[in-house]
């Protein structure tokens, strides 16, 4: 109940509880002090106003001696009257203030009543005689005679009379006195026992208050530093109590309540924060190493590239220089060739007249033969080139076939690359960008190894048809060897041979005529193979362009790649 009650009405509380102290003590103390204000009016308004009136009745009853002094001095009537006058207002003042006194003090009425029985008797009894002799003016010695009654009988009864009021004073005097001093304790003790119960009920409620602080404010406040503090170390778990209160320890609890829920969100939040930053490290690094796989696969298909396009460009000037070589060595056959049949046919007309001209006929037959030997020297050397230029024209293809295969890896890492985009998102569409061209440059480059390979292709067609002619060409210029050594053989025996001399220089002619064929075909072969040659120069330009390309987008990936 207590702690539902708000701070303010708390502290209201105690202070109303404190006021109620105050409050009690000071109508304890009130009431106590009207108790004796009481008793001091009763005490003034009786025993000391008896006192008084009492103390006046005695300073009557001296003007009543007075007044029968004066009568005693008196001369004449009028001064006689005078005193008589005096005397009867002093009777008069006795006994009213006696009447006020006993009304005042009842207990001593019949005591009083008996003084002013006694005050009475002095006029018809000791002083009697005195006033008579006061009054009579006939008598001479009359104030003389009232003199010497006055000092034998009147004044010695007044002053027994003068002597019981004192003491009757004195008493009610001593007992009006007792009364003050018991009224002065009484007061004494309410003012004591006032402030000793508003000490104590004061020390009670503030004890109470204490209790109270300590308990539903100190303690609470204490509990929820406490909490503040863990909440502070990080302990986020830690319980807030005081939230079921209704006051405003309770508000301040709750308020921590929901400071603490909020501070477990938002550290949960950062943790899942963390969490993502973590996983988002983890796929950038993921694909940092992608990316550097990438890199690396790239630049070493790249130095492939650039190192195959070398040995294509080397392999087609070789191949060029082989075509022109073996264009120029065609070029000699076919004129050795010509040379032969112009020769043969001298041979043949020199035949007619060979009974004439062995001699010339000899050194023609020799000269063919040194010419066949020679064509056939070039053919073999030529037979040996093609053979060279078909093995460079394989290797090419096979350079072409890793070619081929290194685009194929380039398109399949251009689609790794762009699965990875897609997964990282829209940090990823640079990513996917710089794959795709890659991705096209590796089509690119496929499509241009096929085009190679056709044109390897086309190549070795011809040179295959090159090294077939040029098997032809080494078997005629054989069969021309053979030829010339039969003729040589032949020049023995010319006179009996002459017809086949003829015969067999036909065949030479006809053999020559074979051979500027086979020779024609050849060049038209070396043309067609310096022809591919300078193609696949420019196309493994090409390539080295595309390779650098290459290298130029995996740069720009790389860029992309840190950028994003």
């Amino acid at each position: 109940m207590y702690n539902n009650i708000s701070m303010s009405w708390k502290v209201v509380t105690l202070l109303l509880a404190l006021a109620l102290v105050s409050l009690g003590g000071a109508l304890y103390a009130s009431q106590k002090m009207v108790e004796i204000d009481a008793a001091y009016t009763n005490l003034l308004e009786g025993p000391m106003q008896a006192v008084v009136e009492t103390t006046r009745a005695s300073r009557l009853l001296s003007d009543t001696t007075a007044a029968i002094y004066k009568n005693m001095s008196a001369d004449t009537e009028a001064e006689n009257a005078e005193a008589r006058r005096s005397l009867d207002t002093a009777k008069r003042g006795f006994a009213e203030k006696i009447a006020l006194a006993s009304t005042l003090r009842p207990q001593q009425a019949q005591e009083l009543r008996a003084i002013q029985s006694i005050y009475d008797a002095l006029f018809t009894g000791p002083c009697a005689e005195t006033i008579r002799l006061s009054n009579d003016t006939s008598l001479a010695d009359g104030n003389t005679r009232a003199l010497d009654e006055m000092g034998r009988l009147c004044e010695p009864a007044i002053q027994r009379l003068l002597a019981n009021l004192v003491t009757f004073n004195e008493r009610l005097s001593a007992h009006s006195q007792t009364l003050s001093d018991s009224l002065t304790n009484a007061s004494h003790e309410t003012n004591t026992r006032t402030l000793a119960i508003t000490f104590f009920a004061t020390l009670l409620v503030i004890v109470i208050a204490i209790v109270l602080v300590r308990r539903g404010i100190v303690a609470p406040i204490h509990s929820m530093m406490a909490t503040m503090q863990s909440l502070g170390e990080g302990k986020l778990g830690a319980a807030v109590a005081g939230t079921q209160r209704k006051d405003e320890i309770g508000a301040i609890a709750k308020a921590l309540d929901v400071l603490r829920g909020q501070l477990a969100a938002g550290e949960e939040a950062r943790q899942a924060k963390a969490a993502a930053d973590e996983a988002a490290r983890a796929r950038l690094a993921h694909r940092n190493e992608i990316g550097t796989a990438f890199v690396q696969r790239m630049t070493e298909l790249a130095a492939s590239f650039a190192s195959s396009s070398s040995q294509v460009a080397d392999s087609a000037r070789n191949l060029s220089a082989a075509a022109e070589q073996t264009s120029r060595q065609a070029q000699s056959v076919a004129e050795a060739a010509e040379e032969a049949a112009s020769n043969v046919e001298t041979v043949a007309a020199a035949s007619e007249e060979l009974a004439t001209s062995v001699r010339e006929i000899t050194g023609q037959v020799s000269r063919s033969a040194s010419v066949a030997d020679v064509a056939y020297q070039e053919a073999s050397a030529s037979n040996t080139r093609i053979g060279t230029l078909a093995n460079a024209a394989s290797a090419i293809g096979d350079v072409i076939s890793l070619i081929k295969g290194i685009a194929d890896q380039t398109n399949l890492l251009a689609l790794n690359a762009t699965i990875e985009s897609a997964r990282a998102g829209e940090a990823g569409r640079g990513f996917a960008v710089v794959a795709s061209e890659v991705k096209q440059l590796a089509g690119q480059t496929a499509r241009a190894t096929e085009e190679i390979s056709a044109k390897i292709a086309e190549i070795q067609s011809a040179t295959n048809g090159t090294v077939t002619s040029m098997d032809e060409i080494i078997r005629v210029i054989a069969d021309m060897k053979q030829v010339s050594s039969s003729i040589a053989g032949a020049v023995e025996e010319q006179g009996a041979a002459t017809g086949e001399i003829a015969h067999n220089c036909q065949r030479a002619a006809s053999g020559t005529q074979q051979v500027t064929q086979s020779i024609t075909g050849v060049g038209q072969a070396a043309e067609l193979t310096g022809s591919a040659s300078t193609e696949l120069l420019a196309l493994s330009e090409g390539l080295s362009g595309q390779a650098s390309d290459l290298r130029t987008l995996v740069e720009a990936f790389v860029k992309d790649l840190d950028a994003a």
